[in-house]
C-alpha cells in the first residue's frame, strides 16, 4: 500500500502524449524537452509523472525523492524496480529490477498487492554498468 510522497527535487515539462491517464508512472524527457511514456523495456526514464495532463500542459515529474508509483505486479518492500514496458499503451509501471541493476530506478519502502496498486518507492539515480 502507497503511504508517503516526500518531493526532493520535482521539475516541470510540457508533456509529448496525453498522459491524463499515467499519473505516478514512469516518464522520458524526449530531445525535444517534452515528457512521454518509456518506448522500450531498456530505456531509462527521468522520473515519475506526479499530475495527469493532457498532451502540451504542463507534466509535473519527480526526480528524486519519494513518490507513489502504479505497480506492474506485487512488489514487496525492499525491491528494486525498473521502468515496465508492455507495449505503448502499457509502459511505465514499476516492475522488479532483479538480474537487470544497470536499469534500476529506485526501491520500494511501501508494499503493492498486486499489478496497478500503488506503492511508495525511494527514487535513486542510476547508474551505468
Amino acid at each position: 500500500m502507497a503511504f508517503q510522497s516526500s518531493p526532493v527535487l520535482d521539475f516541470s515539462f510540457k508533456a509529448a502524449e496525453d498522459l491524463s491517464n499515467y499519473q505516478y508512472h514512469f516518464v522520458k524527457v524526449n530531445t525535444s524537452g517534452r515528457v512521454r511514456l518509456p518506448d522500450s523495456g531498456g530505456e531509462l526514464p527521468d522520473g515519475v509523472l506526479q499530475n495527469a495532463p493532457a498532451s502540451g500542459e504542463e507534466a509535473t515529474v519527480r526526480i528524486l525523492g519519494i513518490s507513489k508509483i502504479v505497480a506492474s505486479a506485487a512488489l514487496d518492500e525492499g525491491t528494486f524496480i525498473k521502468a515496465e514496458y508492455v507495449g505503448a499503451a502499457d509502459a511505465g509501471k514499476a516492475a522488479d529490477a532483479s538480474g537487470t541493476a544497470s536499469l534500476t530506478m529506485g526501491r520500494v519502502i511501501g508494499a503493492s498487492g498486486a499489478e496497478d496498486d500503488l506503492c511508495s518507492v525511494i527514487l535513486t539515480p542510476y547508474v551505468g554498468l
